[in-house]
């Protein structure tokens, strides 16, 4: 099964460097797709564009286009905005990018609202981690290895291996450090409780 099949992220900005930065940074995204445009108005040239889509861009680009885009892309099953935001001091939000989001912060949240197209459609799916997932979460956003947690939680290695995949399927993150940052947003470890000097 792909996961990633009708999963789009259209992002709009009048920035070419925005466009660009971001376009590299969601190569790391769940997306199937990823669209740049200047303007929600040339959305006009992706009529066809179907299944579940992302749409990044500013607040005034929105309150601007975002009836027109609806009325554009009718062969959407669903379509969710997520909110641009290029100055300093913007509020932190799950919903919103911010200008100095690190790359694995902008994953994540995108990834969030990519997951949640599908969690919408397959209710019945389990993506909540079980207690043993979050031991090992623990343990890798600590800097252990997989043999050490291993040692640590009297299970072999393999067995490690096996819920470091299952965490990296129902979270839709691979990295340590995305699986730190989504311990963190998720309350799962306190941000006080990594000791840095493990981490270089």
């Amino acid at each position: 099964m792909n996961s990633n099949q009708n999963r789009s992220i259209v992002v709009i900005s009048q920035s070419d460097l925005v466009l660009t930065g971001l376009f590299e940074v969601l190569k790391g995204s769940l997306a199937s797709e990823v669209v740049l445009l200047h303007r929600g108005d040339e959305l006009i040239d992706f009529q066809a564009m179907n299944g579940h889509i992302l749409i990044i861009a500013t607040l005034e680009e929105q309150e601007k286009s975002s009836a027109l885009m609806r009325k554009i892309l009718v062969s959407a099953q669903q379509i969710q905005f997520m909110t641009l935001h290029l100055e300093a001091d913007s509020v932190y939000s799950n919903q919103t990018i911010n200008l100095f989001d690190a790359p694995t912060l902008i994953c994540y949240k995108v990834n969030e609202i990519l997951n949640s197209f599908i969690s919408d459609q397959n209710k019945d799916t389990d993506t909540e981690l079980t207690k043993r997932e979050i031991e090992v979460l623990q343990m890798v956003t600590k800097g252990h290895s997989n043999k050490e947690i291993a040692d640590l939680l009297f299970v072999s290695t393999h067995t490690v291996i096996s819920h470091r995949k299952n965490i990296s399927e129902k979270t839709g993150i691979k990295s340590a450090s995305g699986l730190t940052m989504y311990a963190i947003l998720k309350k799962i470890i306190d941000v006080n409780e990594i000791d840095t000097a493990d981490l270089i």
